[in-house]
C-alpha cells in the first residue's frame, strides 16, 4: 500500500555519492596536517601573514572608543613595559609621614634660628 509521498519519492532521481579520484586524494595529502606540538607555531605563522591588518583593525576600534581594543593594542605595542620602566626611573612621591617629619624638622630649625638671633641681639 503506497502512499502519495512514497510515489513521489520513487519518481525522483537518487543522489549518488561522488568518489574522489586518486588525483584529488593526492592533492589533499600534500597539505600536511599540523601536529599538536606545532599548533603554536602554525598559529603564529597565520597571524604573521595578516599582522598589519590586525593592528589596523585594533587601532580603528581603539580610536572608536573601545577600551578592550586599546588595551590589546597597548599590550602588542609594549606600552605597558615602557610605562613600568619609566615609572621605576621616577622618584616615588613622598609619604604623608615623610612630609610631616620634614615639616616638623623645618619648624624646629626655624625656632632654633629665632632663639639664636634673639641671643645675639641681647
Amino acid at each position: 500500500m503506497a502512499t502519495k509521498h512514497t510515489r513521489k519519492a520513487r519518481g525522483r532521481k537518487t543522489a549518488s555519492l561522488e568518489h574522489t579520484g586518486p588525483e584529488e586524494d593526492a592533492a589533499t595529502s600534500k597539505e600536511k596536517a599540523t601536529k599538536p606540538k606545532q599548533f603554536r607555531k602554525a598559529a603564529q605563522d597565520e597571524i604573521g601573514k595578516t599582522y598589519k591588518q590586525i593592528v589596523k583593525t585594533l587601532a580603528t576600534e581603539a580610536v572608536g572608543g573601545s577600551v578592550q581594543h586599546t588595551k590589546l593594542l597597548f599590550d602588542l605595542g609594549g606600552v605597558k613595559e615602557e610605562v613600568r620602566a619609566a615609572s621605576s626611573r621616577r622618584r616615588k612621591p613622598p609619604s604623608l609621614g615623610k612630609l610631616l617629619l620634614d615639616e616638623a624638622a623645618a619648624m624646629k630649625r626655624s625656632k632654633e634660628t629665632d632663639i639664636q638671633s634673639d641671643d645675639k641681639i641681647k
